[in-house]
């Protein structure tokens, strides 16, 4: 044979390699394709080269990726931005030049020899004008953007069109002493150091570092970063509506570049793999922010995400007549997430007519993956063995969670049906355990690919393995709102003819039975509702519970305000099984939807509209409230708040009365409070807004919002004054003026800030939890044990003393995430449902569950709670009388809570038998209300020695001791010595009395400084009564349902006062000292204070004082309050 000849090979001598930035022209030579990427879907192109998810190189056309060598594209900037490698070497080119005439500063060159450059250099004739003393600065904004600034010198004078030597390039701007320099600005523009085209890498690139089993390309950070970058480009594009001015311009630039410097710091920057610097030295280096979100953004994908190529993210859509235990999946999304199945003797022919129906897009032969696409040249035959993809059809299961998942429930595994419409359709049933609706919210799908995968979304999350709550012991599936306004709209209507009928027996399991009337009137035949819905029930169904009775599926007796319907689901669940639920929800529900759909329900005006009579009652309630809101708002009192909360319940209670008989009783449900509270607000009255305690807002806001009241509505026009307590009378439905307006928008503003702050709190008990009690199952011998340890933490589970042991609880259960679950689960609900009762609730749990070994000394920890003995004397009002005299020993009264004026007094000379023994001098006055004192038993001696001890006590300091050792003090009991210089009003009243001795020789009004500045206000803090370690003494109504209840063996079950008791924070230091301080202060008082049931109100120093078992019984009746 002939040997081929040999092409002749072309010859050729490198003879120099250039080193240099590249250039405009060589970004878009260096491009494979003419056009530039203008949206984010480009960035995987085909033609960018291999590896693809399926499909070729568009490029050259290769499948195989050692053929593609890769190809590049670029990106179009709309306007030009400054490099963000070699800012720094352009601020020290533009350094070098006078801006003015463009040549080079003789003062920032030294040149050793004379020449040309010399020369160059005495061109220059601007070195004392302004233009040359101008600098050139680079500057880093907060997000990672380098940008240039021309600045003036500091000490030179700013004068007007200091900035006019730059008119000759087209620029006028600039009024201050630095001036930003635009990238667009350059004269000669230098390529390299100005971008207007940014190169977008090969697809080669993007290392396969992550996979999850099918797809071949990585979740690149750089891909994700350009997305930023073309998002901001069309954000600069789509916000101009003509050519940009100079602030505009200068937005824009900071912005495109900050992108642009986040996608170089990942893409472009040249980064050695390790530091041989660090480990040689021994130095660390500091990581830049860039390479920390790198790796921050990896570790969530590789260990946080639960997204893969398997799973998609949704709005969601109700649709009543879809079943419960099924998803509608839209038919754009079943077409590209795929199932694997491995083809075997049982399902060869079924998975080759799916291949055969272009159903499949790959499948797998050993290591290789084939493309089965449209287009796709031969047919394609299975074997066993292969690995098929094929599309989702109807029947496949999938799982499903709404985030956050907050407790076991919240994943659902359901059966899928492919539909034409755009959004994820789910029974409205199923947003119970999802804690989902349909205003918006968006859920996970999950497609197991793996056989195990399957069976445990099977076994685990189907609907019918978990109907019943681990937590409650209730459904997870209840019938609300819509269906049960139509059950009683079909209770009201009763009587169906035989069209209804018939209609809404489309979704019964079986046929309608005998009409209840055959005929009436020449009309006929009826159905009654209730044969309706018996016919949706099991066959030989006998339950019975408060609400209703059946016996042998037909009702006896219903009651259709309460949940029948859910009760009676509950009822078939233990005597049918799940399976039965299933069918009975999957047949009540579109049938209630279709009756709802048919008849439709009617509100009009006079549903809203409160007669005059309920609203006179509303405002006499309110009468009665006001003077109790200012005397609460004065001193808190227990006992005033429980009865404004009483005297609100009763002007509710018309309001609550004419809804359920309108129309709007049939919206909500009849024990609903919540669903009642917005009802009220809407017609009735919104009630108390604001408070001064236990809110975000402070106690000044409240203040200020009174003080805006009483500007603006006068005392003898306004016709409530409880309104500047934040008590609103009026409604939404009638409207609210500006000042209610006002108070109910912080009201509302305060709930939106309480529910976004407190989120992380929840999350943080929940995570504390799930590390402890991840591990805490139920094993085979029925015991609960830490698996890790083996530790037994209980001996058996769900069972209390004298119960017989049960088998409902299988082997393996995860109980200690159960636990978990069911205390974040509420905690969330009550931070997100933010109101008075939840906010408490919430801080409740608190109390319990971040309770720390270490004493935080806060109010809690110094809080304790005080019962009283019964002296059973059978008097009226001894219980009452015995608080009021432990409240009169304990509180703290200081004596500017007695004071009534201070006054200065010049005496010439001695007049009488109570002064000082001083010829002349300046005297203080402090006048006394004598009511009051008598009112304390408080006596003039007591005040006296008081005084005279806080004195004392300044008298040990080395500045002060001077002064106040020769302070004298006099008190008056009937009237005071300055009778005649004082008013009337004055005379009479008791009086402290206080001068400087003659050795403190200060002038006249150096004197009355002292007097007044130093001396009074010393006086004025000392405690004349009380214990000083005592912060705040309350009484309040201890009953079974406030958390500091403690129950009295031999008395009443309905409540009791109690004494609250806070210390200062400075008089306890350590754990347990709020006890012995609060009895050490109770010594003369002790015999009216019941000791076996008085406690300290925090749990912890509950444990320290009677230990571990008391402290488990005073937790319990916190949770379940």
């Amino acid at each position: 044979m002939e040997e081929k000849p040999q092409s002749a090979a072309l010859e050729g001598e490198i003879v120099g390699i250039r080193f240099g930035l590249a250039t405009h022209k060589e970004i878009c030579v260096a491009s494979v394709s003419e056009c530039p990427i203008s949206h984010s879907t480009q960035l995987t192109n085909p033609f960018l080269g291999l590896p693809l998810e399926f499909g070729k190189c568009e490029s050259c056309g290769t499948t195989e990726v050692k053929e593609c060598e890769g190809h590049f594209g670029y990106i179009e900037l709309p306007i030009p931005i400054y490099h963000p490698s070699h800012v720094n070497e352009l601020k020290s080119l533009l350094s070098l030049l006078c801006l003015k005439c463009l040549k080079l500063k003789r003062n920032k060159v030294q040149m050793k020899h004379s020449g040309m450059a010399e020369r160059m250099l005495s061109c220059c004739e601007c070195m004392l004008q302004e233009a040359s003393q101008v600098s050139i600065k680079d500057v880093r904004t907060a997000d990672g953007a380098c940008l240039l600034q021309l600045k003036l010198p500091a000490r030179s004078k700013l004068t007007d069109g200091v900035w006019n030597f730059l008119e000759r390039y087209g620029f006028r701007y600039g009024y201050g002493y630095t001036r930003t320099l635009l990238p667009c600005e350059g004269y000669f523009p230098q390529d390299g150091y100005i971008l207007r085209y940014l190169p977008v890498p090969p697809n080669c690139l993007s290392a396969p570092d992550i996979s999850d089993g099918a797809s071949v390309m990585s979740a690149d950070l750089s891909i994700s970063v350009l997305k930023k970058v073309l998002k901001q480009i069309e954000i600069i594009k789509s916000s101009r509506s003509g050519p940009p001015n100079f602030e505009s311009h200068e937005v824009e630039v900071n912005d495109l570049q900050s992108a642009v410097y986040q996608y170089l710091q990942i893409r472009g920057t040249a980064k050695s793999s390790r530091d041989v610097d660090g480990a040689r030295f021994g130095v660390k280096r500091e990581a830049t922010e860039s390479a920390t979100k790198a790796w921050l953004e990896k570790m969530r994908t590789l260990f946080i995400r639960k997204g893969s190529g398997f799973s998609s993210r949704t709005v969601i859509t109700g649709d009543a007549y879809t079943r419960v235990n099924e998803i509608g999946i839209p038919h754009e999304i079943a077409q590209r997430i795929t199932i694997e199945e491995r083809v075997n003797d049982h399902n060869i022919k079924h998975l080759q007519d799916l291949v055969d129906n272009k159903q499949c897009l790959t499948y797998r032969d050993g290591t290789s993956m084939y493309s089965l696409r449209e287009g796709s040249k031969g047919h394609t035959s299975l074997r066993i063995g292969q690995i098929v993809h094929r599309r989702i059809v109807d029947g496949d299961r999938v799982f499903v969670n709404r985030p956050p998942t907050t407790h076991k429930h919240s994943l659902q595994a359901l059966s899928v049906y492919v539909h034409d419409d755009h959004t994820v359709k789910i029974n409205p049933l199923i947003c119970g355990p999802l804690s989902a609706d349909f205003d918006g919210d968006c859920i996970h799908l999950f497609y197991p690919q793996s056989v195990a995968a399957k069976a445990e979304v099977l076994e685990l999350f189907s609907v019918e393995k978990q109907l019943l709550s681990s937590h409650s012991g209730n459904l997870i599936l209840q019938l609300s709102t819509d269906s049960l306004l139509s059950l009683k709209s079909m209770v009201k209507s009763y009587l169906f003819d035989r069209a209804a009928a018939q209609q809404l027996s489309m979704f019964l399991p079986c046929s309608l039975p005998s009409p209840f009337l055959l005929k009436a009137k020449q009309m006929g035949p009826y159905w009654t509702a209730l044969q309706i819905l018996e016919s949706a029930l099991p066959d030989s169904l006998i339950c019975s519970e408060d609400s209703y009775l059946v016996r042998n599926s037909d009702f006896l007796k219903v009651d259709s305000d309460g949940d029948v319907l859910n009760d009676l689901a509950t009822s078939i669940f233990f005597q049918k099984g799940p399976e039965a639920v299933l069918r009975f929800f999957n047949s009540v529900q579109p049938l209630l939807m279709e009756h709802l759909y048919a008849n439709g329900v009617s509100i009009g005006l006079q549903d809203f509209l409160l007669s005059g009579i309920v609203r006179d009652r509303i405002y006499c309630e309110f009468k009665v409230i006001s003077p109790l809101l200012g005397n609460i708002r004065t001193t808190y009192n227990a006992l005033i708040e429980s009865q404004i909360e009483n005297h609100i319940q009763q002007a509710k209670q018309p309001v609550v009365d004419f809804i359920r008989r309108s129309a709007l009783g049939d919206l909500i449900h009849s024990k609903s409070g919540s669903g009642l509270k917005k009802v009220v607000e809407q017609i009735g009255f919104l009630g108390l807004q604001i408070s001064d305690r236990g809110k975000f807002y402070s106690k000044l806001l409240v203040e200020d919002v009174a003080s805006l009241f009483r500007s603006r509505y006068p005392v003898d026009v306004v016709d409530y004054p409880s309104a500047q307590y934040g008590l609103v009378k009026s409604c939404f439905f009638r409207g609210l003026d500006p000042y209610e307006e006002i108070v109910h928008s912080i009201s509302s503003r305060e709930v939106i800030i309480r529910s976004s702050r407190g989120l992380s709190e929840p999350g943080t008990l929940f995570k504390n939890l799930m590390a402890i009690l991840r591990d805490v199952v139920i094993c085979y011998d029925g015991t609960v044990r830490n698996v890790c340890s083996n530790s037994i933490i209980q001996f058996q589970y769900g069972l209390t003393a004298g119960t017989k042991s049960q088998s409902a609880f299988a082997a393996g259960e995860p109980v200690g995430v159960l636990a978990a679950t069911a205390m974040s689960n509420p905690a969330y609900k009550a931070v997100l449902d933010s109101s008075p009762n939840s906010n408490s609730s919430w801080e409740l749990m608190k109390e319990i569950l971040l309770c720390k070994v270490g004493f935080k000394n806060d109010q809690n920890d110094r809080r304790v709670i005080l019962y009283l003995n019964e002296c059973g004397c059978g008097r009226n009002f001894c219980q009452e009388k015995a608080a009021y005299r432990v409240k009169n020993h304990l509180e703290k009264v200081s004596l500017k809570d007695i004071a009534e004026s201070f006054m200065i007094e010049y005496k010439r000379q001695p007049t009488g038998a109570n002064d000082f023994g001083v010829d002349s001098g300046l005297v203080g006055h402090i006048h006394l209300k004598k009511v009051k004192l008598h009112d304390l038993t408080i006596r003039m001696d007591d005040i006296l020695k008081k005084c005279q001890d806080a004195i004392n006590l300044f008298r040990k300091r080395k500045k002060l001791s001077r002064l106040f050792k020769t302070t004298t003090l006099s008190v008056s009991s009937e009237c005071c010595p300055f009778q005649d210089s004082c008013s009337d009003d004055s005379l009479g009243m008791p009086c402290l009395s206080f001068c400087l001795g003659e050795s403190c020789d200060i002038n006249l009004e150096r004197t009355i400084e002292v007097l007044a500045d130093m001396v009074c206000p010393l006086l004025m803090e000392a405690i004349v009564k009380g214990d000083q370690r005592v912060s705040s003494v309350n009484i309040i109504w201890a009953s079974p349902d406030t958390t500091s209840w403690i129950r009295n063996p031999s008395g009443a079950q309905k409540g009791e006062l109690a004494l609250d008791i806070v210390l200062e924070k400075k008089a306890v230091k350590r754990s347990g000292e709020a006890w012995r301080t609060v009895l050490d202060s109770c010594l003369p008082v002790l015999h009216l204070i019941d000791m076996t049931r008085s406690v300290p109100y925090a749990i912890k120093q509950v444990q320290e004082l009677l230990g571990i078992s008391c402290a488990f019984d005073q937790a319990v009746q916190f949770c379940c309050v």
